[in-house]
């Protein structure tokens, strides 16, 4: 099997130009986040017009969809649960198997406060693994602080969660931005439980929002792609970050990380 290279259109908010850069740049697979700024659609209410505009410009450009952000979801607000559940719904619109998004914080909350948040976000994110299973996607919880913010988070998260529709979305650079840990802490222990990945990089230490082009930050990527993929993880490597200042640099740097990302993956 060969890896699954993909590309997030994170790296460009003009999607005509993702689709087109992302699949000259070499990418066969894309990521598409319905999220404001970059793809601002309801996926919680696609229409037959939406789903074509995605998939026509997608297809021209010889990508295939492997994986949607859900964008906006809070769960633990009252009409969380219901929110996502839609954005399943939309998502399997378009065939993927994969939604990521977000868990919650701990900023600010007391022990008993994050307690008590965990036993409602557990309840209704494994409800809403029900409905995926229907569907068959996968909910990938992106590790973004907080909850999923380190290993030791993440892997009670998923103690928590017990649900095999419910898995990671791994981000490396996110546990050194957000919690100054390195990404490589408990990794043979993480893999199983990851359904997606999210790759950029950072430097300058926690908090610090640097996101140089994949290789070039702190994060050791030349360790964690091979080891990945030695581990087992057979989904999408998922490029999230193309720094540029013009559609013209952001396209360069899109070439540059998938070569990186082939070589490191042995593609």
């Amino acid at each position: 099997m060969e890896p699954i290279i993909a590309i997030y259109n994170f790296t460009e908010q003009d999607f005509e130009a993702f689709c087109k850069n992302g699949g000259a740049a070499g990418f066969a697979c894309a990521a598409v986040g319905f999220y404001k700024g970059y793809l601002d659609l309801p996926l919680e209410n696609l229409s037959e017009d939406d789903t074509a505009y995605v998939q026509s410009h997608l297809s021209a450009a010889g990508m295939e969809l492997v994986a949607i952000y859900a964008g906006g979801v809070n769960l633990l607000a009252d009409d969380g649960e219901e929110l996502l559940i839609a954005k399943l719904r939309g998502a399997a619109k378009l065939g993927v198997h994969t939604l990521d998004t977000g868990s919650f914080g701990f900023t600010d909350k007391t022990a008993e406060q994050i307690a008590a948040d965990t036993e409602v976000f557990v309840e209704r994110i494994r409800r809403a693994g029900e409905v995926a299973d229907s569907l068959d996607i996968t909910i990938c919880l992106e590790t973004h602080g907080g909850y999923t913010g380190t290993a030791d988070t993440c892997l009670q998260a998923m103690a928590d969660i017990d649900h095999e529709r419910v898995r990671l979305a791994y981000d490396p650079a996110n546990f050194l931005y957000y919690e100054g840990v390195r990404p490589e802490e408990r990794i043979e222990e993480l893999v199983p439980f990851i359904g997606h990945t999210h790759l950029k990089d950072q430097r300058g230490g926690q908090g610090n929002p640097d996101f140089p082009l994949i290789g070039e930050g702190e994060t050791d990527y030349d360790f964690l792609l091979p080891k990945l993929w030695e581990l087992g993880y057979r989904g999408a490597y998922t490029l999230e970050r193309a720094p540029g200042e013009t559609t013209e640099e952001r396209a360069a740097s899109m070439t540059a990380a998938y070569e990186l990302m082939k070589e490191l993956l042995g593609a």
